[in-house]
């Protein structure tokens, strides 16, 4: 029952995701999410109670994806590693996890503009946690290759840019563009750790 009941959460989730990356958060009204999700408006309230408790349970499923994803990921850190090398590989996988599901990644890459005003604050503290893990796997680096790096800006640098190059990957005709948008990030990776510590990058874009 449990599981039925899991389900036909993750199929109205789903039609809400996808109405709302098709037409907008606007147009993905209750009625109009039922008839995607092939269920009745009552079923959708009595799952969520109104819209605003459906598009929080959408928030929280699809952050905890991410950063699920993120924490699975995590390239291996052997001691004396150098950092910037472990940065650049990061920047692949993060690029892999894209690709992996791309539907996730552009609804929590929507801008905050396409977004009510309720989930605003929300969708805050989600980038938050993450930058929050982002710094704390940082540090751990740090430590266990016995370098000095600035924890906050690192993270701020590579996941703006990362969520640049997310953004690139997925518009239409970046696929075709995943080699050139990931020597880049390797390479803005790999700075932004030379810069905030006493590693060495190379100057050169595509290693």
């Amino acid at each position: 029952m449990e599981a039925k009941v899991s389900a036909r959460r993750d199929q109205i989730l789903d039609a809400a995701r996808d109405l709302v990356l098709r037409e907008g958060y606007a147009q993905a009204s209750m009625h109009a999410i039922a008839r995607a999700a092939g269920l009745t408006r009552p079923a959708l309230y009595a799952e969520f109670g109104d819209r605003e408790g459906l598009f929080t349970a959408l928030l929280d499923r699809e952050e905890e994806r991410v950063l699920t994803m993120a924490a699975a990921a995590l390239p291996e850190i052997q001691p004396g590693a150098d950092p910037a090398e472990i940065a650049a590989k990061a920047a692949d996988l993060f690029l892999d996890m894209v690709l992996a599901a791309p539907d996730t990644w552009r609804f929590v890459l929507m801008r905050d503009e396409a977004l009510p005003p309720s989930a605003h604050e929300r969708v805050a503290r989600g980038r938050m946690a993450l930058r929050e893990r982002s710094e704390a796997m940082i540090r751990i680096i740090a430590a266990m290759t016995d370098r000095e790096l600035d924890a906050e800006l690192v993270s701020y640098t590579t996941i703006s840019t990362s969520e640049t190059a997310a953004r690139l990957l997925l518009a239409e005709g970046g696929t075709q563009r995943r080699d050139a948008i990931a020597s880049t990030l390797r390479w803005v990776a790999r700075r932004a750790v030379a810069m905030t510590g006493d590693g060495e990058a190379s100057d050169g874009a595509g290693q």
